[in-house]
């Protein structure tokens, strides 16, 4: 359904503009690029979380109608949309692991060499990883609620 795929997309677009402003602002206010490429980050890291999010729930819409009303190319539709949403998101945990790996090796191989430079370059995009993720992830925290929480109990 890309009514679905549409409402995704917008929420995370808004959310990660709110988002990435606010902390690009930050960044602003106390004259950073470092914070201001982190604001940017979280723009595109929560508008893509929105756009999966819609992705998938299209996926299960098309699914569970298709099987409802025995329309296998819907069902077959939505089970596309299902396994890209999942495609998508494996992928970019993969290059999230590589880079924060890649940061890591820096750091280390500058600690070896006592290379200062290598050093502050791997610590600092750790820190972006770091930064970005904790924001990114705790939207999804404020969205679903705080964890182990019934929903029915906080009334």
């Amino acid at each position: 359904m890309d009514l679905l795929k549409g409402i995704g997309k917008l929420a995370g677009d808004v959310t990660g503009r709110v988002l990435g402003g606010t902390v690009r602002v930050a960044g602003e206010l106390v004259h950073s690029d470092y914070i201001k490429e982190i604001g940017n980050d979280v723009e595109r890291v929560t508008a893509k979380t929105g756009e999966l999010a819609g992705q998938a729930a299209s996926g299960v819409w098309d699914v569970g109608a298709g099987i409802i009303t025995s329309d296998k190319q819907q069902a077959k539709t939505g089970i596309d949309d299902l396994g890209d949403a999942v495609t998508t998101t494996v992928r970019g945990a993969g290059q999230g692991i590589e880079y924060v790996v890649e940061s890591g090796k820096d750091v280390v191989t500058g600690i070896k060499e006592k290379d200062k430079q290598l050093i502050k370059d791997g610590a600092k995009k750790l820190g972006k990883a770091a930064a970005v993720s904790i924001i990114a992830v705790g939207v999804i925290d404020i969205v679903d609620g705080p964890d182990g929480m019934d929903p029915s109990e906080t009334t």
